[in-house]
């Protein structure tokens, strides 16, 4: 959609919600960062999906990536509270393929460094991952973790440290203690985190389709009628 027009459908879809959701959505906007996303490889308990997407969500985190080479997804929202419908999810679930190379390939050729999530590879602890580029965080299944695949192909792999006999946290305990460490790292630093301006218009534009009553038909009216306007 052309700037101008998309600009002008925002501030008329504007009008049929409250000034208050209006700021609130500008205001988490200024908030959200493309910097950092997190995708799940195969998870099969759709509580552990939903709990990473939340926390995804809370944290500020865009973008969520859902790998389904075995396992369906429905996303739970007696879990994720409704926070998927205020992200941007892609999902790879093409069975005929290798769903986990063709994130990966979709991740890097976006800009992502892959950083797998992994107890026993040797790599970087969360407080010396570095930040300077975007990072894309890949957490395996329940059982296994990730697959041979995903960690062969990782550009860097990261450890949360344990110091108890159990070998890991689960998983979505894992993408909480990620996020909120690598998010808050994120927001001390010098790093342009934030959306663009361009960015902010289009999930601003989708959040509205989302909230308002009846917008795919007030949209409808709306370019209709900008058609015919001077």
């Amino acid at each position: 959609m052309h700037g101008d027009v998309q600009k002008k459908l925002i501030a008329y879809l504007e009008q049929f919600t409250t000034a208050h959701k209006v700021e609130l959505i500008d205001s988490v906007l200024e908030k959200r960062t493309r910097h950092v996303t997190i995708a799940l490889e195969d998870i099969f308990h759709g509580h552990n999906i939903s709990a990473a997407v939340r926390s995804a969500e809370g944290f500020g985190v865009q973008d969520v990536h859902i790998i389904e080479q075995r396992h369906r997804y429905a996303f739970k929202n007696g879990i994720d509270k409704g926070a998927s419908e205020w992200l941007s999810v892609q999902r790879f679930d093409n069975k005929a393929i290798n769903n986990t190379q063709a994130c990966f390939e979709y991740l890097k050729n976006n800009g992502y460094a892959v950083v797998v999530t992994s107890p026993h590879a040797q790599g970087y602890t969360l407080d010396t991952l570095p930040l300077d580029k975007k990072i894309a965080l890949v957490f395996g299944t329940e059982q296994s973790g990730a697959t041979q695949y995903a960690l062969e192909n990782a550009d860097m792999h990261v450890r949360v440290p344990m110091y108890g006999f159990t070998e890991s946290f689960n998983i979505s305990v894992c993408a909480a203690l990620c996020l909120y460490d690598i998010t808050t790292r994120l927001r001390k630093s010098d790093v342009v985190w934030q959306l663009t301006e361009q960015e902010k218009a289009a999930i601003k534009l989708d959040w509205l389709r989302n909230i308002v009553r009846g917008a795919d038909e007030l949209e409808k009216l709306f370019l209709t009628q900008a058609e015919v306007l001077p």
